[in-house]
């Protein structure tokens, strides 16, 4: 081979071309299912699923599109084993594929229980298990609904053991498929009837006998168990099961473990509820004597008392104490007359002692009224004295107070004399 030679080649784009059109084109490769498990798993605001599955191998990216997983019955998770059903798809410019799901399921044995797994967790987040709201059963219903198959076994369980334990009870049956597709929905709209006023129904049973696991999933569906929730009648759960219980026991006010048993959980034994009333009527009945018993004896010691023999004894007791009152009413009052007589005997003679006082006043007052005329200056003026005024009728007390020329008044003790003022002479 020289050198000038040059061989056939492949450019990179047309080899990834070819590879896309063998690849998608292929029935071996557009509707395969792989098994693995999940990694690096993202959920995308749009909807879109993206992840790894693996093995111990090789790894394989997987997108599962919102318009593929919007009816997923289960929640894909890390680490979980899974079978996906898709088609391989090539992306020529980074020369990679990857693989389209359409559908997912979990792998093995497992799968069902898995997803009953997941949407128990979800409505017990809701709080639709919660214990605190499960209401009490009816004593005794007059009438009672059941869900199930109209041909099963468990409708004549509930029937026989319901009529034998009260004849008087009545049964509306409202027909449902309970296994199989479609089944969920039967049951629930029948739940939903049942629950409507024109029935009057008291209690609910929704069940079916005995079966396989996948028999008995219906009752584990989540339209099946929000009927149980949002069940206006008090709703009992009855599934044949022996193991694992269906969510439906769960969400119903009761749960039984056959529709038999839940028969008798509603419906009581008649023989019994005749024989507790028997038994209240008797309590009642020695109640009621042992009463009258007691208000015969009461009559009978009231009637024994000497009062009721000779009823004009009260009214001479009676009188006796008025008797006794009024004497002592009348003792206090004179005793007390007495009292305020004598204080009034000790008073002395108001006139006399009043006449006393004045005269005393009297000659204190002469007294103390001499004794204001001798202070007086019209005393001292009879005996040659008298007061100089100025002009202003100010009493002119020294020399400094006046001079020549200064009109001075003078008053004697009889009368005034005006003059005026020559000269003024200091000393003796």
């Amino acid at each position: 081979m020289t050198a000038d030679l040059v061989p056939e080649f492949f450019t990179v784009s047309e080899l990834t071309k070819i590879l896309k059109d063998e690849i998608e084109n292929s029935p071996n490769f557009t509707s395969i299912w792989v098994k693995g498990e999940i990694y690096n798993l993202t959920y995308h605001s749009s909807g879109h699923i993206y992840f790894t599955v693996k093995d111990e191998g090789a790894l394989l990216s997987a997108v599962f599109f919102r318009y593929a997983n919007k009816n997923m019955k289960f929640k894909l998770e890390e680490g979980m084993s899974v079978l996906l059903f898709g088609g391989l798809t090539v992306f020529e410019k980074r020369g990679s594929y990857q693989m389209n799901v359409h559908q997912a399921r979990p792998d093995g044995a497992g799968e069902l229980q898995k997803r009953i797994e997941q949407l128990k967790k979800r409505l017990e987040d809701e709080g639709i298990f919660d214990p605190s709201r499960k209401r009490p059963l009816p004593l005794l219903p007059k009438r009672i609904g059941v869900v199930t198959s109209p041909t099963g076994a468990a409708i004549k369980d509930i029937i026989k053991v319901a009529l034998r334990r009260y004849p008087n009870i009545e049964i509306i049956l409202a027909p449902a498929i309970v296994q199989g597709d479609g089944a969920a929905k039967t049951i629930a709209a029948a739940i939903v009837e049942l629950n409507k006023p024109r029935w009057n129904i008291d209690v609910i049973i929704a069940g079916r006998g005995g079966g396989s696991f996948e028999d008995l999933m219906p009752f584990n569906e989540e339209i099946v168990v929000r009927a149980f929730y949002n069940s206006r009648v008090p709703i009992i759960s009855a599934v044949g099961h022996q193991i694992d219980h269906p969510l439906s026991d769960d969400a119903a006010d009761a749960a039984a473990p056959t529709p038999s048993a839940a028969a008798e959980i509603a419906v009581p034994l008649k023989s019994d509820l005749i024989d507790e009333i028997k038994y209240h009527l008797s309590r009642i009945e020695n109640s009621l004597y042992q009463n009258l018993s007691d208000k015969k004896n009461i009559y009978k010691n009231l009637v024994s008392r000497k009062i009721f023999r000779n009823p004009m004894e009260i009214v001479n007791r009676r009188g006796m104490l008025l008797d006794e009152v009024e004497n002592r009413l009348t003792a206090v009052m004179r005793s007390s007359i007495s009292r305020k007589r004598e204080k009034l005997l000790r008073i002395p003679d108001i006139e006399r002692l009043e006449k006393g006082i004045l005269t005393s006043k009297k000659h204190q007052f002469h007294m103390r009224l001499q004794a204001i005329e001798k202070m007086s200056p019209l005393n001292i003026m009879k005996r040659g004295y008298s007061i100089a005024e100025d002009s202003r009728g100010a009493v002119i007390k020294s020399v400094e107070n006046t001079g020549a020329g200064d009109k001075i008044e003078i008053r004697l003790q009889d009368g005034r004399i005006r003059s005026t003022v020559e000269s003024v002479i200091k000393g003796d």
